[in-house]
């Protein structure tokens, strides 16, 4: 049996695929009966959809036009299913997709692979309509998909999810019910050709930015979680990460600060706010440099002096200064005041 589709809407039993062009009419998430005219050009209000959905094969593919909708909870979540694989182009309006790590706003022509691995939220403030295409995440040809990101995009400058949109969008404008078996057989083995081929040249690219940016993302955390450590380095975060230091180099090429300019970053603006902190003015500089990372006092004299053009000793004393001048400065303090009034001879 074909496996099953996650729901474009809610869940509505109404969008379950059949093995039949249907459409579709929706209100919120109560299901409505189907019917057979098509579907006007009057755009849907908001809470009400309608889709048209064929299939061939093991692909489900689904035109839906929706008014302003919002899709933000698990039991209503856009394509969190993780045996199913959802490709979407926008066709008109604007949608956004939002994700616990990510998020990205659609307009037309742009495309989007939903990869089941968690819940996406799925949001339109407009009446908008999408083409889906639905195909089982086993499916031979996806064998090595890599599925490291929750969704991957691709903006309307890709030809080839832009192609697959528009053949998609036509198939469901034909009267596929009536193509003889032969003809339908073809027709479903060129759409899972163009499908995979679009699913994994998607999921390739966009993986792929996706996991450079989750190790930069682990490095960085990394940094702030054990900038006291002395001994924490370059190679010691590659180490952490399982990456080789020049592994680690890449991840920040093109990046303002190299892995060691951030360590030293985040010492120092340790360095500098305990200096300042009027809490710690009897600790040494000696302490105060453990306390931020620094082996040294002199490392730390020397980052404190290039961040702020100024040495420790003189940070701390210009902040204890300060700090006297705001205590001695007199509280406005209206207690005891009187109304003076003036009679005026009338």
């Amino acid at each position: 049996m074909a496996r099953q589709p996650a729901p474009p809407l809610g869940g509505t039993s109404t969008m379950t695929p059949s093995p039949h062009r249907t459409l579709h009419r929706h209100r919120g998430v109560t299901p409505r009966h189907a019917h057979t005219t098509a579907p006007t050009s009057r755009v849907p209000a908001r809470g009400q959809a309608r889709s048209r959905t064929a299939r061939f094969g093991e692909l489900t593919v689904t035109y839906l036009e929706h008014g302003a909708v919002r899709l933000d909870t698990p039991e209503v979540a856009w394509g969190s299913d993780p045996e199913t694989l959802r490709l979407m182009v926008v066709v008109e309006g604007e949608v956004g997709l939002r994700h616990s790590e990510a998020a990205a706003t659609l307009t037309a022509r742009d495309s989007a692979l939903i990869l089941g691995t968690s819940p996406v939220s799925y949001t339109s403030e407009a009446p908008a309509r999408v083409v889906i295409c639905d195909m089982p995440a086993d499916h031979a040809g996806l064998a090595a998909l890599p599925r490291s990101a929750p969704f991957v995009v691709g903006r309307a400058d890709a030809a080839v999810p832009c192609a697959l949109g528009a053949f998609l969008l036509d198939l469901l404008r034909q009267d596929a019910d009536r193509l003889a078996p032969l003809a339908r057989a073809q027709v479903g083995d060129v759409l899972r050709t163009l499908a995979t081929s679009t699913i994994m040249a998607l999921a390739v690219a966009g993986c792929s930015g996706w996991e450079l940016r989750r190790q930069r993302l682990a490095a960085l955390r990394h940094i702030a979680a054990r900038y006291t450590d002395p001994e924490l380095s370059s190679a010691s975060v590659a180490e952490h990460l399982g990456l080789s230091r020049r592994s680690l180099q890449r991840l920040f090429e093109g990046e303002e600060r190299t892995v060691a300019q951030r360590i030293q970053e985040v010492r120092t603006q340790h360095a500098i706010t305990r200096l300042r902190d009027s809490r710690l003015a009897a600790a040494s500089l000696a302490e105060i440099a453990t306390l931020s990372g620094f082996g040294s006092t002199v490392a730390m004299r020397r980052a404190v002096q290039d961040a702020t053009g100024v040495t420790p000793s003189e940070l701390r004393r210009e902040a204890a200064v300060a700090t006297t001048e705001g205590a001695d400065e007199p509280a406005d303090d209206h207690t005891g005041e009187s109304l003076h009034v003036t009679a005026v001879d009338g």
